[in-house]
């Protein structure tokens, strides 16, 4: 029995339980597979039928299993010793605990490392997304541990979600908020991020400012090209009430729905999206070592995936 993945060569799924003394509890049966090794001295050894049970803490192997496959075991004084028609080797010792331990030396799989290695590298591709994500482009998936994703994405106790109704059409209904100062600046001087993010569909888009007076400009070159967007939800921020962005808004036929003041969840869809984007554009960050003033270059790299990966969250 063996809990460690990559020692496999062979591994195929199976399932049931097998009794643990020290937990007095039954453990999970996750595959069935081949482990290939040596011993210290060099003797090459193949495990068949070995169980792979993840939750197993110390690696075993049964004399009566060893009896079957045609080899006889003798104990002799502080060792163990294996016996076949055409070899003999010592596979146990006994250590100052009183128990029987093995100096195998397990083969790694190259296959395994490599599928895990493709995993990562997708994940990384793709902006450090989700399984999600990548199952829904058919691409490997893995519950290995990614680190950056870990310090870039901590976050505090959300807010109850609630259960108002997407708009049944794209562009329609618009969400949007202003993130910033942001800083370091980025390398052309923008400190702030403005996003715009589809009711619907939620693929949404992004524009790095310099100043928090260029969002009517935005605003405008934005619906400009929507023009089927008839409301846009945001915050009460004072750069979204503003007479020029109301001016751009009713010259378009667009209303402008503001939540309450201090109240950031009532836009919840803009803010929520915020967080992904800043999260993952920081772990692409922590990843690649590029330095924080390449911020901007992130923010639309992870912007650009999110799209066309059509990660809906």
């Amino acid at each position: 029995m063996c809990s460690q993945r990559e020692w496999f060569e062979e591994l195929k799924p199976s399932s049931g339980t097998v009794s643990c003394a020290a937990k007095s509890s039954l453990l999970e049966v996750a595959g069935t597979g081949v482990i290939r090794g040596r011993l210290k001295k060099g003797q090459e050894i193949v495990l068949k039928n070995v169980l792979f049970i993840p939750e197993l803490n110390d690696n075993l192997i049964s004399v009566k299993q060893i009896q079957k496959a045609g080899y006889s075991v003798l104990f002799n004084y502080n060792k163990s010793i294996v016996k076949g028609k055409k070899k003999t080797f010592v596979l146990c010792e006994l250590n100052s605990k009183g128990q029987y331990v093995s100096d195998f030396i397990p083969t790694f799989s190259n296959t395994y490392v490599a599928e895990t290695e493709e995993t990562e590298l997708w994940h990384r591709r793709l902006g450090h997304s989700g399984n999600h994500a990548l199952r829904k482009r058919e691409l490997p998936t893995s519950a290995s541990f990614c680190e950056n994703c870990v310090f870039a994405k901590q976050s505090a106790e959300p807010i109850g979600k609630g259960n108002r109704r997407r708009e049944n059409a794209p562009m329609r209904m618009i969400h949007s908020d202003l993130c910033g100062p942001v800083k370091p600046a980025t390398l052309s001087g923008e400190s702030y991020v403005l996003t715009f993010v589809d009711d619907h569909s939620r693929i949404y888009e992004v524009r790095l400012l310099k100043m928090k007076s260029d969002i009517a400009v935005k605003f405008k070159k934005f619906l400009k090209v929507n023009d089927t967007v008839k409301r846009i939800r945001c915050d009460n921020a004072k750069e979204y009430v503003s007479g020029e962005l109301q001016k751009v808004a009713r010259n378009a036929g667009v209303e402008i729905d503001p939540c309450p003041p201090y109240n950031p969840h009532f836009n919840g869809v803009a803010e929520r999206m915020n967080r992904t984007l800043f999260d993952k554009a920081r772990a692409m960050l922590y990843d690649s070592k590029l330095p924080k003033i390449c911020w901007g270059y992130a923010i639309q790299a992870v912007a650009f995936l999110h799209n066309r990966i059509l990660c809906m969250l």
